[in-house]
């Protein structure tokens, strides 16, 4: 879980340098990433999908499978906080 927060932190470094570098609006970059990698994390965990779809899904995976989306579900939501917190800060404070 701190690698994923940790990894979310260079993310941020990553594309804060990217973007001073390339001269680009870095809100905007900030705000896409951070809405593919929620996006991403929807799409593993599967709550973008019906109730049936979902309990069929449910029923039909193994354990480990479910831990590894779960898991993975999470580590992005983690990784996708910093580069939120680098939005909210370049949005009102600069």
């Amino acid at each position: 879980m701190i690698k994923s927060i940790i990894g979310g932190f260079i993310l941020s470094f990553i594309l804060l340098l990217g973007c001073t570098i390339a001269n680009v609006n870095s809100e905007t970059v900030f705000f896409v990433a951070f809405i593919i990698l929620v996006g991403l994390a929807i799409i593993i965990s599967g709550a973008a999908v019906s109730g049936d779809r979902m309990r069929a899904n449910l029923s039909t995976e193994s354990k480990t499978d479910k831990k590894w989306r779960i898991t993975n579900s999470i580590n992005l939501m983690l990784a996708a906080t910093p580069v939120l917190g680098v939005f909210l800060l370049i949005h009102y404070f600069i």
